[in-house]
């Protein structure tokens, strides 16, 4: 990569807005099985923090029961591994019987019935302070992440991944065209890391080009609407598909994102950056962060770093964060969703979250 100098070191004096908490998404069951419930835990639970928006994620295993109920009554495909996702190797996946074709409408998500639902909730509860109205966050899974979790692998995704494309572009902008400045969209996307990780560098020019066109062309669909997209190292059962050792895959990928938008015209989303993964601490080495000094200016970035039960490494995180990227993050979040905690360690995270919030915007 070629070196970038940070144009500025991190300082709040001249920016006192307060800090965000950044929420991922899921909560354990049963506080996920409606979206009254889930938003209302979220309130209830934050102090007096500020959030980027409001989730109302129903599946506390991202797209496992989509993966498992809906595409196993998909016609036109047949199960070639059962498995009861309790693990990386226990995970179903599909391919198109013979003679047939899969078809975008059979692949949905439906994420417009269940943002339909968690506007009615919101408007149902009672929201006081911290300024703008809440937006509500629908989480987006990346259509390379749905075709190789059905399909078993990335590279048996690839034919299928642009059916799949056209499935999430098509709830893409079927949401904005109902819900519009009052959503916030997360593109969410494990795939991206995982390709990276499972690929020889020297490779990974092609695949950074094949990466951000393919989420490029996702974010593209819906240019004027508050993104957030979410990268992931997979969080299945609480465990990482793999460990990373610094942020370089990551970083190259962003950068080449930015570029690829900025031709077209759309606006880089903001960047929810995992940093520590599963029950691990977030790394206190400064070299695992040096990876951001090469990211473009401009990149806004919301540190995953929040680990409840590792409080002061997650401190560390975010301070060697903020010198790496020689300027402010933009919030503080949770290396990934609540899904998979329990409901006190779900709390527990958040309530850090918020403290650092806290701390950071009277820095």
């Amino acid at each position: 990569m070629t070196a970038q100098a940070p144009t500025k070191t991190p300082d709040r004096e001249h920016d006192r807005r307060p800090l965000p908490v950044h929420l991922v998404g899921s909560l354990p069951h049963p506080l996920c099985d409606d979206p009254a419930t889930a938003m209302d835990w979220f309130l209830r639970h934050r102090g007096d923090a500020a959030l980027t928006a409001l989730p109302s994620d129903r599946d506390p295993r991202w797209i496992i029961d989509w993966l498992t109920h809906h595409m196993s009554a998909v016609p036109s495909l047949e199960q070639v591994r059962g498995g009861a996702s309790r693990g990386y190797d226990d995970m179903p996946y599909y391919r198109v019987r013979p003679g047939q074709r899969l078809c975008a409408e059979e692949v949905g998500l439906s994420r417009v019935e269940q943002a339909e639902a968690a506007f009615a909730a919101l408007d149902r509860l009672p929201i006081t302070g911290t300024g703008e109205p809440l937006r509500v966050q629908v989480g987006i899974p990346n259509a390379l992440d749905l075709a190789a979790f059905a399909f078993g692998s990335i590279d048996a995704a690839r034919e299928w991944m642009p059916t799949m494309q056209t499935a999430v572009v098509h709830e893409v902008t079927e949401l904005v065209a109902r819900w519009g400045d009052r959503l916030q969209l997360q593109l969410e996307t494990p795939a991206v890391l995982v390709a990276y990780h499972l690929t020889p560098p020297e490779a990974w020019p092609m695949l950074t080009t094949d990466l951000s066109r393919q989420v490029a062309d996702v974010l593209a669909a819906a240019p004027r609407t508050r993104w957030v997209l979410h990268l992931c190292y997979g969080d299945l059962e609480h465990v990482p598909v793999f460990v990373p050792e610094d942020l370089e895959p990551p970083v190259r990928f962003l950068n080449a994102l930015a570029e690829a938008l900025a031709g077209r015209g759309v606006p880089m989303p903001t960047v929810h950056l995992p940093v520590t993964s599963g029950d691990s601490p977030p790394p206190t080495d400064p070299a695992f962060y040096d990876g951001l000094r090469h990211l473009r200016p401009g990149v806004d970035v919301i540190a995953g770093v929040v680990a409840e039960d590792h409080p002061e490494e997650t401190r560390e995180a975010l301070r060697l964060t903020e010198e790496a990227l020689g300027a402010p993050v933009a919030g503080v979040a949770a290396a990934c969703g609540y899904g998979r905690r329990t409901e006190d360690a779900a709390a527990a995270n958040l309530g850090l979250a918020a403290q650092l919030a806290r701390e950071w915007s009277l820095r």
